[in-house]
């Protein structure tokens, strides 16, 4: 039975199915714990037409990109009826000829050799020193189905390896992100820092003897009116017990009797 076939489900279920396998250990670490990441791979996968195991086996993320693998993007052109072949020639280069199902008098070719891995940067270097002949065979199908039925991708368009060498040679086709220091913003505002009653003020009110100066504070302690209206009403309370205190001191006391008009008294009463 093909993997290429049509997988269809409401998105409930979706999300219960992508949350069960992002608990799985035998996915792909960058799918484990990742239900989002999980979700898109299958609907990836629904817009494919392949299975969701299949999807998540065979898209790669790298940073952020889906990825399909070479072997995947044959499948899928095979799968739309065009006919597929990839080999490795006689010198040891990688070849890909795809026919379409609409158009089978022409034959699309792409060829990898040597010289080409070398003009690209890739020969010697990892699975391309390890395993040249997969290398450059499986480059040549990726190039090819590009070429030749890239509507079969939807809208995925490079391998893993190819979007690392890209991002590797800065000359992936995404947009660039801004150097920090090119990036010219206006500054953030910055809060003005509120002001604040002396922390002194309240002793020097209740020690104060000076009427003036204290009617003076009350009419200074309304700048903070807004910002420590609390504050300010307790200052205002000890102003004016201060002020009611001095007051007090400067009344006059009662009148008392003369001492030799109260001994005068005394003896007329006598």
């Amino acid at each position: 039975m093909s993997d290429i076939q049509t997988y269809q489900a409401p998105l409930p279920e979706k999300i219960q199915h992508a949350k069960a396998l992002a608990e799985s250990g035998m996915i792909p670490r960058v799918y484990q714990r990742e239900p989002a990441n999980v979700l898109v791979a299958i609907e990836l996968g629904e817009a494919l037409g392949i299975k969701p195991i299949v999807a998540i086996n065979e898209i790669n993320v790298i940073n952020g990109t889906p990825s399909p693998s070479a072997s995947l993007m044959v499948s899928l052109a095979r799968a739309a009826g065009h006919k597929v072949r990839v080999h490795n020639d006689e010198s040891g280069a990688g070849v890909c000829e795809i026919i379409r199902a609409d158009d089978p008098e022409y034959t699309h070719r792409s060829v990898w050799d040597e010289k080409k891995a070398r003009a690209a940067g890739l020969w010697g270097k990892g699975h391309w020193g390890k395993d040249p002949a997969t290398m450059l065979r499986w480059r040549a199908a990726s190039e090819c189905v590009r070429l030749a039925c890239s509507e079969v991708l939807g809208g995925l368009k490079y391998t893993p390896e190819e979007v690392m060498e890209m991002r590797g040679r800065q000359d992936f086709t995404q947009p660039a992100s801004t150097p920090a220091a090119s990036i010219t913003s206006e500054p953030a505002p910055t809060e003005r820092p509120k002001p604040s009653i002396p922390a002194d003020l309240a002793d020097k009110i209740v020690t104060s003897d000076d009427v003036e100066w204290l009617a003076k504070s009350r009419n200074y302690l309304q700048r903070f009116a807004e910002s420590d209206p609390e504050s300010v009403a307790d200052h205002e309370a000890l102003i004016d017990a201060r002020l009611e205190a001095l007051t007090v001191a400067d009344e006059p006391d009662a009148e008392q009797p003369a001492l030799d008009v109260e001994i005068e008294a005394e003896a007329v009463d006598a």
